[in-house]
């Protein structure tokens, strides 16, 4: 899978009001959390986290030792006064549960530009990040690594509706893990769906030089090769050992690019 987070971020020397306003009701402390709150951010996803009711509990655990004083119930004062002033973007967090910001974004996408796979979850996204290569949105509806404009107002979606439809015979989108799913039970072939999408998108959804133009012609290879495994190990008399996940994923891209 594609890396996420980042090692390291900038702070600035000089805080900025909003931090000063978290400094100034809640001391070091509080200046503390919002730091800790930006290391979790950078460090697992990269530019949001996700921020639910359990949230500042294993926060706490993680970020913070017995004796500093901190509280599950300061830190959850603490995100509402950020996502007051602005420090953190409320609507991303009312919308999503999340926590994020422009500059949060801003900083991540500038630091991992220059990776050659960036996996996006393109919703939370406030900024452009069209300029960018390696950028594959992980929503289905919005697969793309030369995606023009990501911020785009209802006309331009139109608009780029009807250019998606023309040139629809020529653009491959990558199925949900669901889709997937769905597909192989219909087929009763019982080929995960997680790991299916899990090695081609780790792969940028190429089949050795080319790019994956049918998923299900895909999902079909896998399913032949799973049952010549099968016949192979029951004529070996090991039938009952065989495990239904364990594929020569060389030998399947093989058999892809021949047919």
């Amino acid at each position: 899978m594609a890396r996420t987070g980042i090692g390291s971020f900038l702070l600035d020397c000089h805080t900025n009001d909003n931090i000063s306003e978290i400094e100034a009701d809640y001391g070091v402390k509080g200046f503390a959390v919002v730091v800790r709150l930006w290391q979790k951010i950078y460090s697992e996803e990269g530019y949001y986290c996700e921020w639910v009711d359990r949230s500042p509990l294993l926060f706490l655990a993680k970020w913070f030792g017995g004796n500093s004083g901190v509280t599950a119930s300061l830190i959850k004062d603490i995100v509402d006064r950020c996502l007051k002033n602005g420090i953190f973007h409320a609507g991303m967090y009312e919308k999503y549960s999340i926590l994020t910001s422009a500059r949060i974004q801003e900083q991540y996408f500038d630091v991992v530009k220059r990776r050659e796979l960036i996996l996006v979850e393109k919703k939370y996204l406030l900024v452009s990040v069209a300029k960018i290569k390696g950028i594959v949105y992980k929503n289905k509806n919005f697969v793309s690594r030369n995606e023009k404009n990501v911020c785009r107002n209802d006309t331009s979606k139109v608009n780029e509706s009807k250019e998606e439809n023309k040139n629809n015979s020529e653009r491959f989108t990558p199925p949900s893990i669901e889709e997937v799913d769905a597909y192989c039970k219909s087929r009763e072939n019982e080929i995960s769906g997680r790991e299916f999408v899990d090695f081609y998108e780790a792969k940028g959804w190429m089949i050795g030089k080319n790019k994956m133009k049918d998923w299900k012609a895909a999902v079909r290879t896998w399913e032949q090769r799973r049952k010549k495994e099968s016949v192979q190990k029951s004529n070996k008399g090991s039938f009952n050992g065989f495990r239904q996940n364990d594929y020569d994923f060389e030998q399947l891209e093989k058999e892809l690019m021949s047919n």
